[in-house]
């Protein structure tokens, strides 16, 4: 493909460009990401003066990450530990008089069942009996209920499963089902007596499979009086129909359900006010699905809803709370190459607090009005900060991981650039740690997956996880473009995927490389590609349309949308149908099914590429990842393909995480040496200066582009 020309805006996140670490500051490795503390699920007490939240850490002999229950004075002082060693800890929740915790966790051989803690320390005590598990929970206002959410019991039972009498009906689920889903529903437990009523029945489901955009799962909220509880409904259990979601109130006396409003799918997070009867949830901005999450707000009895979010023109995708008084909501958003808090008002514009460098991750609101948030930077360890007022400076409360300070980190700065069609794109380059002007470079492109993400200066976070620090370390470039798809520039940017998966970020990414060129830093020779997810489609998709890489890594990397349609989980079927523009069946989406697969290109591929996948993976199946694979290798094109036994979609354990993220880096090292040219192919290295696509030219591309976009309009 030829080079784009791009136009450049440097936006330094310091006064000068980095110069080499100081020779007595070791710079960050391995071993020290080994002990870095990850916090979770803050949460005020009633009355503002504590807040709860969890510390993970690796535990790397049981492999396994420690969760520990602690609360925090928001005056100061040392966080106290209530619960410590019990297994899938999570989700913990004051109770409404401020003396006790509710938590989520496994003891022995017991599903999840709800525990409770006093505040001030003592002995968990299990309050559930909830025989297939607890997924969700909530106290009503009262504190004498405990709203919970669990599966059906299983349509077979065990009788008939002894016998094998054990076939199913599949609709829309993951390729790797074993048995019938079963519906979620809400029970109520009675905490004076002990006694569970089961409150919603049917074949509709509480969300409990994670959407295809945006939104969450999220635990049903209760009313300020008490009536009523609000909730995300499915149309039915199976995990690729989690886009067919209303949110509904049931009346906790009755159990009468009704949906809130009319729009019958991509609803989701429903929260109600701290008091009155609003209720907020979030919906696509639009057009379509492929949008920013905006904040909608309506009441408990249905009706038309508000968007108070719409000129934000910024994409709410979990993360928001009430302000008291309901006077409006905070959201943590993406934006450019950090996220940011933003308040925004029932009435009026939205605006994004003052934090510094910091990056949110997750926030709670205080009755009174003080924030607490998890917040790190590429620099910095996270940490828990509490903001007393929303104009306030943060304050840090923890200090787990203070160790951390004492590291050399790499200088990072965004770039902005435009691609040929005009797009504007943003990302982040960071600087090898002993950079000095005039050299030049490798470099890794690294793209984030999504697409509706963003690459973001986050401390060991994001799918990059340690890699852009110890890239730097080991003296290269990196580049985490966000190309159109991504979700921090606003909904026009996001949107500009639609239709469009491989050729507009395509040239995104290639401009931005061309840009990074033009400032003389990149050893033209040595440039690798990188990608997880979305990513890894990137990744795919770039090495066969262009052959100057000197090595890829395609992880959980989607490289066959039809694959994708009929075979994943986790909404990814709604997600392709709807980014797609239709099913592989339909007239106007079918082409681009097969045009818009990297795998229709694979035989053009000649660069050294590592596959990884995880053996569970129902967002993106190994089995595309199979596909990939002996397109490489029946060609004799360098290729080794792993797989990690037991992984989702990226490996949630620390020893495989660790494990993965040394294999990329691994493989790139070993590719990227000034002499290592092997496997790279005729005239794939970028010193011949032929970015040719395999359509031969530009023109072709845009022209594919063009056609692609006219058979699938309307």
């Amino acid at each position: 493909m030829k080079r784009y020309l791009a136009c450049l805006t440097l936006v330094l996140l310091a006064f000068s460009l980095p110069c080499a670490q100081a020779a007595t500051v070791a710079p960050i490795n391995w071993q020290a990401y080994r002990s870095l503390t990850k916090y979770s699920a803050p949460q005020f007490s009633p009355d503002g003066s504590r807040i709860a939240f969890l510390t993970l850490k690796p535990d790397f002999v049981h492999d396994r990450y420690a969760a520990t229950l602690r609360v925090v004075d928001t005056r100061g002082g040392a966080p106290q530990a209530l619960v410590r060693g019990m297994r899938d800890l999570q989700m913990p929740r004051w109770s409404p008089d401020g003396r006790t915790l509710a938590f989520i966790a496994k003891v022995g051989k017991r599903k999840s069942e709800i525990y409770t803690v006093p505040a001030n320390g003592g002995t968990p005590r299990c309050v559930s009996d909830a025989r297939n598990g607890v997924e969700q929970f909530a106290w009503s206002p009262d504190g004498n209920t405990i709203a919970f959410v669990t599966p059906d019991n299983p349509r077979v039972g065990a009788k008939a499963r002894r016998a094998h009498h054990d076939l199913f009906d599949i609709h829309d689920d993951d390729y790797q089902i074993t048995r019938a889903p079963a519906p979620s529903h809400i029970w109520l437990l009675s905490l004076k007596d002990g006694d569970a009523r089961q409150l919603t029945h049917g074949p509709t489901s509480v969300l409990e499979n994670p959407p295809p955009f945006a939104g969450s799962i999220s635990a049903p909220a209760w009313s300020a009086d008490g009536k009523w509880l609000v909730f995300t409904r499915q149309i039915d259990a199976d995990d690729s129909d989690t886009d067919q979601t209303t949110i509904a109130a049931v009346n906790v006396a009755t159990g009468a359900v009704h949906a809130l409003t009319s729009h019958g799918s991509y609803e989701y997070t429903p929260e109600f006010a701290p008091q009155g009867d609003a209720v907020a949830f979030l919906y696509p901005h639009g057009p379509g699905p492929v949008s920013d999450m905006d904040v909608l707000v309506t009441s408990v009895a249905g009706g038309g809803a508000r968007d108070i979010s719409a000129d934000m023109d910024r994409d709410v995708y979990s993360a928001y709370a009430w302000l008291p008084a309901a006077r409006g909501v905070v959201a943590v958003v993406d934006d450019h190459v950090g996220t940011k808090i933003f308040v925004q008002p029932l009435h009026g514009a939205a605006h994004a607090l003052a934090l510094g460098s910091l990056n949110p991750s997750l926030v709670a609101v205080s009755a009174q009005g003080a924030l607490a948030f998890v917040a790190d930077s590429a620099t910095r360890a996270p940490e828990l900060y509490l903001l007393r007022t929303l104009a306030s400076r943060p304050v840090a409360l923890t200090s787990f991981n203070h160790a951390f300070s004492d590291y050399a980190y790499p200088r990072s700065v965004e770039v902005s650039w435009r691609a040929p069609d005009g797009q504007a794109d943003d990302g982040i380059l960071t600087y090898p740690d002993d950079y000095q002007p005039g050299q030049h470079y490798p470099l890794v492109v690294y793209s984030h997956g999504g697409p509706e993400a963003a690459s973001t200066e986050h401390f060991d976070g994001g799918e990059i996880g340690p890699l852009r620090d110890l890239f730097a370390a080991r003296g290269y470039l990196v580049f985490e473009p966000n190309y159109r798809g991504s979700d921090n520039l606003g909904n026009a940017h996001e949107h500009a995927i639609y239709r469009d998966p491989g050729v507009g970020p395509d040239s995104d990414i290639i401009s931005g490389i061309t840009m990074l060129e033009k400032q003389g830093i990149v050893d033209r020779a040595r440039i690798a590609a990188v990608g997880h997810s979305y990513g890894g489609y990137m990744t795919a998709w770039l090495i066969a349309h262009q052959h100057f890489w000197r090595c890829a890594v395609v992880a959980d990397g989607v490289v066959d949308w039809t694959q994708e349609y009929e075979l994943a989980g986790d909404g990814n079927l709604a997600w392709t149908r709807d980014s797609l523009g239709g099913s592989p069946w339909d007239p106007r989406s079918a082409a681009l099914y097969r045009s818009g697969s990297p795998i229709t290109y694979a035989g053009q591929i000649t660069t050294p590429t590592l596959i990884i996948s995880g053996t569970a993976d129902i967002t993106v199946p190994i089995t595309e990842s199979f596909a990939l694979y002996h397109a490489l290798a029946s060609r004799r094109v360098p290729v080794r393909f792993i797989g990690i036994p037991g992984a989702h979609h990226m490996p949630q354990d620390p020893v495989h995480r660790e494990l993965y993220y040394r294999a990329i880096y691994d493989w790139v090292v070993a590719h990227m040496q000034p002499s290592n040219r092997a496997g790279a192919g005729a005239g794939a290295v970028a010193r011949a200066d032929t970015r040719r696509s395999v359509h031969g030219s530009e023109a072709m591309m845009q022209k594919l582009k063009a056609s692609l976009t006219r058979s699938i309009s309307p």
